[in-house]
């Protein structure tokens, strides 16, 4: 099988490849407007795990100079597709995490005024609701076109996505009227 142990960065490339994307800076730019919300990844993590995918073998590397600018495209070796499936396939995953400065600010916030912890309430509703918005109107579309031609679930993922920010939103919503009735009662 496959000789070395690939880390999930890796598994975005190679899923990135395999829906078309062929560059560092097309996987970072379709990452940008798909996995970022809950897989983040940048330039800086990119290039450097595509050239080790391609010393692994699982991706070619060819030059793909545009104009007087030096590019590399890459494309997925039936190496690399087996491994990406296997992947897929596998039943181990990590724990589920939840990471968000904004909760682990929320987690801490018996150390702030109640005036601040109210502000920091509304700011969170506030966020969740502008990512809400922006899933809705920018991702969702993006990724309802991708399910048009057949590749299904990154539209799933983005709806997945923007329902989950509008349940933190109705949650924060909630949480900020109990503070608020705190508030009355004090």
């Amino acid at each position: 099988m496959l000789a070395i142990k690939l880390k999930p960065p890796a598994y975005l490339m190679l899923g990135m490849l395999r829906l078309g994307a062929s560059s560092g800076y097309a996987i970072k730019k379709a990452a940008d407007v798909s996995t970022r919300f809950f897989w983040p990844t940048s330039l800086a993590q990119v290039y450097p795990e595509l050239a080790r995918l391609e010393r692994e073998g699982l991706v070619t590397r060819r030059d793909d100079a545009h104009g007087a600018r030096a590019r590399s495209a890459y494309q997925i070796t039936e190496r690399g597709e087996a491994a990406l499936l296997a992947w897929l396939r596998s039943t181990h995953e990590a724990p589920l995490q939840f990471r968000d400065e904004g909760v682990l600010r929320l987690f801490l916030a018996d150390a702030i005024p109640y005036a601040d912890q109210l502000a920091l309430v509304r700011r969170l509703r506030s966020r969740a609701h502008a990512a809400t918005v922006h899933m809705r109107s920018e991702i969702v579309p993006l990724a309802d076109a991708l399910a048009e031609g057949g590749t299904r679930y990154p539209a799933v993922v983005a709806r997945l996505g923007a329902d989950t920010y509008a349940y933190a939103e109705r949650w924060l919503g909630r949480l900020e009227a109990e503070l608020g009735g705190e508030r009355l009662n004090d």
